[in-house]
C-alpha cells in the first residue's frame, strides 16, 4: 500500500487497459472511479467489483471528481468522448494512454485534443501492452515506462502513479518531440509483438553503467 496521501484517479474505459490500470491503483489504495457511457450497467458493476475500484460515474462526473483523469479508450473513440467532458478536464491533470491506430495516423497521441479541453497532458502507459501492467516484473528485472509531458508537480504525480503499478519512470521531456518518442515506442512494440511474433508479454528496460 502506498503511504502518501491517496489520490482519486478517473479511468475512462474499461477495457484491458484500463481494468489493469484501475486494478493496480486501486491495489495501491487509491480510489478509483470508472467512466463509462454507461456506469449502471452489470457489465460495469462486474468492472468495479473485479478491479476493486471505488465506483462508477459517466466520463464527465468521473473526471469532475478526480485528481488525475486517465484517458484509456480506444484511440478512435476519444473525440467523441471529449465531446461530452465540457469543462470537466479544466484545470486538471490528464493522461493520455491511447494509440489511435488508423491506417497511415501521423500520430498516435490525443495529446494536443486533451490539452485543449484545458487539462495538464501527459502521455503515458502506451508503449507496452495491459499484460505488463497487471505485472511489470520479469523474474528479478521490473520493467520501465516512459512518458512525456510537463515538468512541475503533476509529473511527480505521475512518477509516483508509474511507480504504484511497478514500473520504473523514465521520463522523455515534454512538446511534441517526446510525444513522438513515446509514438515511436508504442510504433516499436506493435512491430516486435506482433508482427515478429515477438507476442504480447514485451516491455522496455533501459540500462545504464548503474546495471553493471
Amino acid at each position: 500500500m502506498t503511504t502518501a496521501t491517496p489520490l482519486t484517479i478517473a479511468v475512462l474505459g474499461t477495457g484491458d487497459v484500463g481494468s489493469a490500470l484501475a486494478t493496480g491503483w486501486a491495489r495501491a489504495g487509491h480510489h478509483v472511479i470508472l467512466g463509462s457511457r454507461r456506469p449502471d450497467s452489470d457489465r460495469i458493476r462486474r468492472a468495479v467489483a473485479e478491479t476493486g475500484a471505488g465506483g462508477a460515474a459517466d466520463h464527465a462526473d468521473a473526471a469532475s471528481r478526480a485528481d488525475v483523469t486517465v484517458v484509456a479508450v480506444p484511440g478512435d473513440q476519444v473525440e467523441s468522448l471529449l465531446s461530452g467532458l465540457g469543462e470537466a478536464l479544466r484545470g486538471r491533470t490528464a493522461i493520455d494512454a491511447t494509440n489511435s491506430l488508423s491506417p497511415g495516423a501521423d500520430t498516435l497521441h490525443h495529446v494536443d485534443a486533451l490539452t485543449t479541453a484545458g487539462a495538464t497532458t501527459y502521455r503515458a502507459f502506451n508503449t507496452t501492452g495491459w499484460e505488463q501492467m497487471a505485472n511489470p516484473r520479469f523474474g528479478t528485472q521490473r520493467a520501465d515506462m516512459p512518458y512525456s509531458g510537463p515538468d512541475g508537480n503533476e509529473r511527480q504525480v505521475v512518477d509516483r502513479l508509474v511507480g504504484d503499478l511497478g514500473f520504473r519512470a523514465i521520463w522523455l521531456g515534454d512538446g511534441p518531440e517526446a510525444h513522438a518518442l513515446t509514438d515511436a515506442l508504442a510504433r516499436l512494440w506493435f512491430q516486435l509483438a506482433f508482427r515478429q511474433g515477438w507476442g504480447r508479454r514485451l516491455a522496455w528496460r533501459m540500462l545504464t553503467d548503474a546495471d553493471e
